[in-house]
């Protein structure tokens, strides 16, 4: 007695049917039922969910990729007409289809081999460029142009092919096509690009085309992390004389799309994992542990690492009922001069931030940070190619020679910085792209080494819109200091001996592989929300500060720009020890960092105050409101009749007016610098009039 086997088909309809989830809910029964009303035309299959009901579906995907998907096919048709025969007739068999995703045949780009082809594979990388949707037609009706007799006729892959003969009047004639009774399906190219993390060094990135169809076209965007399931196709090349060559180009037929949107959803946490990050966010010293651990090869600069991690961390994005977005990612600025570690430090974050990307200022142009349009060569089209930013979505950019970029180059990056998008209207595409990024980065100063008593416009020449979008900036000067010199010389000597000594900063406490795990698990699945106690903190630094400039001519210490900074940098600090509340502790080191990045950049030597004008403009408040006494002397003299004026006239003049007299003389040095005043002769001074 013979047992008859299901086929594959049958199988699979009884997996659609039967299957449940570990609750015992009926995962893809509910699904087909709710396709007409959500107007769906594919229903996506997790392969896992296939193998776990029927080991056979693994074999038929290696064998035979294309008939597997037609038996499926074929299955969720067959369902679909019983159940729903008025939404399979409406919406035309052949679009129905079976998606996969979650398949276990991972390839690295740089890995496809020819013995992939016609594989069924799985491939993850970047959505570096896509082209615009269009229809393709798959079965076409033609009519002749002698009888009228329709005929229609399946359409080869990608071919466009016209039936010789006509069979009824047996005439060879041009055929005319009829669109509103032939089918098509939407389709789009895309390119995909190795994901950073998986470039291995000193190589150029691999990517690969996929040809998307049906109802996966434009669900992604460039800068997208994207998966895809398909079976990889060839296509011969062509000679510039228009004959084939020997040599083919692989594209992947797309069948399933997934879209990744956190930087780190691809790092794979195992239980073990999960249980010794919980562990290690119990440590009551967990905040100086991570912070030691973040680049420890480069001696010092606590408060640098200490907003380092901050950045990697990150605090929560908002959306307000209006529709306005408040950043959740910080922005950090180092200056320093040459030796002090700078560029070693954006490797370390480039190489620990989920996503994060690494360039340096002189070889980045505008297009190459935020997006570039391109000509495709093949199909003829212009198409969108995401630059460093987009690729960096929801990572991090470090951006080295920050000094060295092109002026009109570095404006690209404004809008990336505060609205984390990127906006683009060239050729006819007018677009907006995800930036969500932290930029870190790091300059030099003009003059070679940063001079203290210049303000830190006159160091970098830096515009202040740049500027005042960094959350925190921090100076790194290479001063001569004997104990230092020898403590930093005996830890660069020790490192190159490779000692093991036990001293800060030769081991980092927490390894970088789990480092980075902890960090991935702290920003999937913790968002703190500011309590009141830390808000109340925050508040009364800000309210405190600010009263000092009350009265119109005193400095400015502290502007709305800087309060949002301390909200994410003590958001960023709760994550990190993985907790949902920011407690007042939280509030108070932000606080910390922010004064100490604030008495580098803004602290006014004349005044002994914070003054945020020496941040966001050439001139201090100080400086200002002497400049003023100078000006107003220079328009009494012009009242009096006297254009031209001595030096020593004006500063006797300024003196009565209540300024002192080195001080006068240095505020007219710095005006006839600026262009605001002039000397016609030696001594003598005139105003040049606006």
């Amino acid at each position: 007695m013979s047992i008859e086997m299901d086929t594959p088909q049958e199988r699979f309809e009884e997996f659609l049917r039967t299957y449940r989830d570990a609750n015992g809910n009926l995962v893809y029964w509910s699904k087909i039922q709710q396709m007409s009303i959500n107007d769906e035309t594919s229903l996506t299959v997790d392969f896992e969910d296939l193998m776990t009901f029927d080991n056979v579906f693994l074999a038929l995907a290696h064998d035979d990729p294309q008939g597997l998907l037609s038996v499926m096919n074929q299955a969720l048709t067959s369902i679909l007409r019983v159940e729903d025969p008025d939404y399979v007739s409406a919406v035309d068999e052949g679009v129905l289809q079976v998606r996969i995703v979650n398949y276990p045949e991972h390839v690295a780009l740089r890995a496809i081999r020819a013995r992939h082809i016609g594989k069924l594979i799985h491939i993850s990388g970047i959505l570096m460029r896509a082209s615009e949707v269009k229809p393709l037609l798959v079965h076409a009706v033609f009519m002749c142009r002698i009888c009228g007799q329709e005929i229609p006729q399946e359409q080869e892959e990608g071919r466009y092919t016209e039936p010789p003969l006509c069979p009824v009047c047996g005439k060879k004639t041009a055929m005319r096509l009829l669109p509103d009774k032939s089918r098509f399906v939407d389709w789009q190219k895309v390119r995909i690009q190795e994901a950073p993390e998986e470039l291995p060094p000193g190589q150029m990135p691999r990517s690969v085309d996929v040809i998307l169809r049906g109802d996966i076209v434009d669900i992604s965007r460039p800068g997208d992390l994207v998966k895809v399931t398909g079976i990889l196709q060839t296509s011969p090349d062509f000679s510039r004389r228009g004959g084939r060559l020997a040599t083919f180009r692989v594209y992947i037929e797309a069948n399933g799309v997934e879209i990744t949107e956190k930087e780190y959803e691809q790092l794979e946490i195992t239980e073990e994992d999960e249980k010794q990050i919980r562990e290690l966010a119990e440590d009551p010293y967990i905040h100086e542990r991570i912070f030691a651990s973040i680049a420890p090869s480069i001696h010092g600069h606590e408060h640098i690492k200490e907003s380092i991690a901050l950045l990697l961390f990150g605090g929560v994005p908002k959306t307000l009922p209006d529709g306005t977005r408040l950043r959740g990612r910080s922005n950090i600025l180092m200056i320093g001069d040459p030796g002090t570690g700078k560029s070693q430090i954006l490797k370390f974050v480039a190489g620990l931030g989920g996503r994060a990307l690494y360039t340096s200022g002189k070889g980045t142009t505008a297009a190459g940070l935020t997006a570039a349009v391109v000509h495709d060569s093949e199909t003829g089209m212009m198409t969108l190619e995401a630059g460093a930013l987009v690729l960096a979505d929801q990572g991090i950019a470090c951006i080295d020679e920050f000094d060295k970029m092109d002026p009109n180059d570095r404006t690209a990056i404004h809008e990336a910085m505060e609205q984390h998008t990127v906006s683009i209207a060239k050729a006819g595409i007018v677009a907006t792209l995800n930036a969500r990024t932290s930029i870190l980065a790091a300059a030099n100063p003009t003059l070679g080494r940063y001079e203290p008593s210049l303000s830190i416009q006159d160091n970098i020449k830096l515009p202040f819109t740049i500027l005042s979008r960094f959350d925190l900036i921090w100076i790194m000067v290479d001063t001569v200091e004997a104990s230092r010199d020898r403590e930093l010389a005996r830890f660069i000597l020790d490192m190159h001996q490779r000692k093991r000594v036990e001293r800060e900063g030769t081991t980092p406490p927490i390894p970088p592989d789990f480092l980075k795990k902890y960090i991935g698990y702290a920003n999937r699945y913790v968002i703190p929300q500011l309590t009141p106690e830390a808000a109340e903190e925050i508040e009364d630094f800000y309210v405190d500060l600010r009263k000092s400039a009350e009265g119109g001519a005193a400095p400015v210490p502290i502007t709305a720009r800087q309060l949002e900074s301390l909200v994410r940098l003590a958001e960023a600090r709760a994550r990190m020890a993985l907790r949902t509340k920011v407690t007042k502790e939280d509030a108070r080191a932000a606080i910390r960092l922010m004064e100490e990045s604030l008495k580098m950049v803004a602290f006014d030597r004349t005044t002994g105050k914070l003054d945020i004008d020496r941040l966001v403009s050439t001139m201090s408040a100080a400086q200002r409101s002497s400049s003023d006494i100078i000006l107003k002397a220079m328009r009494d003299f012009e009242a009096e009749g006297i254009n031209t004026v001595s030096e020593q006239a004006l500063i006797e003049r300024a003196t009565s007016m209540g300024l002192s007299a080195e001080r006068a003389a240095e505020i007219i040095r710095k005006l006839i610098t600026e262009g605001v005043l002039f000397e016609p002769r030696d001594g003598k001074i005139r105003r040049i009039q606006s």
